[in-house]
């Protein structure tokens, strides 16, 4: 399994219509090839400007969404794909438009405050990361199912 850790901020509309909730892709015409033959898909988007870190994703990393000042939340990648001719963009989504899509798999929704997922990695309290990125390694103690497990442990708790 593969150790890289995202942190991806995401729209409340668009994550609740394509990850929250997976999209059955019998309701939509003309999907692009790397989603065409599922039933049903999870998946959320990157912009250009962030094409450095969606090359590193992996099937099997860990990605966080997170919106509003809390983790809504985890799953992990499972293929990654340009949308040359922003499908995504142009039919499901209202306030998203990125080309760069990764599928997500075993997502579970979570509820917590970014400071608690930002002292996990060792960043400062008000740290807002970028619409996509990398944990750097050496922020990374514990083992990304240990992490998601933590997630879901807080959000059972304090929910």
């Amino acid at each position: 399994m593969s150790s890289n850790i995202f942190l991806a901020r995401s729209t409340p509309t668009d994550f609740d219509a394509t990850v929250r909730s997976a999209v059955e892709t019998d309701e939509y015409p003309e999907l692009p090839e790397q989603i065409a033959e599922l039933e049903s898909v999870r998946f959320f988007g990157a912009p250009e400007s962030r094409a450095d870190t969606f090359e590193k994703m992996t099937a099997g990393d860990l990605v966080a969404f997170h919106q509003d000042g809390e983790y809504v939340g985890v799953g992990r990648i499972k293929t990654t794909f340009e949308d040359d001719n922003e499908w995504a963009t142009t039919t499901v989504w209202d306030d998203t438009s990125t080309p760069l899509i990764y599928t997500v798999a075993d997502f579970i929704p979570v509820a917590v405050p970014t400071t608690a997922v930002h002292r996990i990695f060792g960043y400062a309290d008000g740290y807002s990361p970028p619409a996509l990125m990398r944990v750097a390694a050496n922020r990374v103690t514990n083992r990304s199912e240990a992490i998601k497990q933590a997630l879901k442990q807080y959000t059972a708790k304090y929910s």
